[in-house]
């Protein structure tokens, strides 16, 4: 069998490797936080991590200072104007986490899931962890359920489902995203960048949309990087909902293949990654509404990304 899975203990959580011995790919999974953490491929001979992960040595305690990288972003993405949302005439104040005067990337980042199932056989490989919310912040006291499917599949393909249940007795509103920081082993001036988009949506000196949408056309076509700086919302064309990003050497891409279509970029001081965020509204959605999802009471919601890398040598 190709495909296979490690778990190992990794201070108070433990760390799932699916791993394809045939191509010598391993992808590292967390329990803590369900996120991506390391990607492996072997490229020209040599393994290559195209994921700017985390260093959990010394425990989780860095995570929030150095990015939220791969963070699972729930029940709200991004920013959330001070923190603060009306539902049904009752204002609601977040208590975690913040920049500045605004929360940030929602409530089950470092939360710690419990693996409900995994399997490998010569297909792929997968695992399901699963994670209860149970209203403990008192600006989100509403209840709901996150199963996360995380599936190493041939070709380099990883496929990540949400699947989000509402356990409060009324409708609850929600946005789900992902913050992963890809690498291509090179600064992101030497990578391209393409995706075709639908406008550009405008933002305040806060970083927060003005609900407007401009036209814009930057990368829709494959367009060096170089300079420039990115911090920004776009709204993804429903037809070919792809982001590239790409270098002499590879070539990722990345789908939102199901209920994510808002795409934000973010390229760090360093230049050395990228963050590629499938979201399913806009920042500050809670309030400006733009692609705000409310569910109904044991009402379902399913998310889904693709990431797949090709060797261009």
């Amino acid at each position: 069998m190709s495909f296979e899975i490690q778990i190992s203990p990794l201070l108070d959580f433990e760390k799932i490797r699916l791993i394809d011995g045939e191509l010598g790919v391993a992808v590292e999974i967390t329990t803590k936080g369900a996120l991506m953490n390391r990607w492996q491929i072997k490229c020209q001979n040599k393994l290559v991590n195209l994921i700017d992960g985390n260093n959990f040595e010394n425990g989780w305690s860095h995570f929030e200072n150095n990015g939220f990288k791969g963070a699972k972003m729930a029940p709200f993405a991004c920013r959330l104007e001070n923190g603060q949302f009306n539902l049904e005439e009752k204002k609601y104040k977040i208590d975690k986490y913040y920049f500045d005067k605004h929360a940030i990337h929602g409530l089950v980042y470092d939360a710690l899931y419990s693996i409900q199932s995994s399997q490998a056989d010569e297909q792929g490989a997968y695992v399901v962890l699963k994670y209860a919310y149970l209203g403990n912040d008192k600006g989100y006291p509403f209840k709901f359920n996150l199963l996360i499917k995380w599936h190493l599949q041939k070709n380099n393909k990883i496929s990540v489902e949400t699947i989000v249940t509402n356990y409060s007795t009324t409708a609850i509103p929600f946005m789900d995203g992902w913050h992963p920081y890809f690498t291509l082993g090179s600064t992101m001036n030497e990578c391209s960048l393409n995706f075709k988009s639908k406008g550009k949506v405008v933002f305040d000196d806060q970083l927060l949309p003005t609900g407007q949408i401009i036209e814009d056309l930057s990368f829709n076509c494959p367009t060096k990087i170089n300079a420039t700086e990115l911090d920004h919302c776009f709204l993804l064309d429903s037809i070919s909902p792809e982001c590239i990003l790409e270098n002499d050497q590879l070539k990722l891409v990345v789908q939102a293949e199901i209920n994510y279509p808002y795409l934000q970029l973010y390229i760090p001081p360093n230049r050395k990654s990228i963050a590629i965020e499938n979201l399913s509204g806009a920042p500050n959605c809670f309030n400006n509404k733009m692609g705000l999802l409310v569910m109904k009471p044991h009402e379902n919601l399913v998310f889904k990304s693709n990431y797949q890398i090709f060797m261009k040598l």
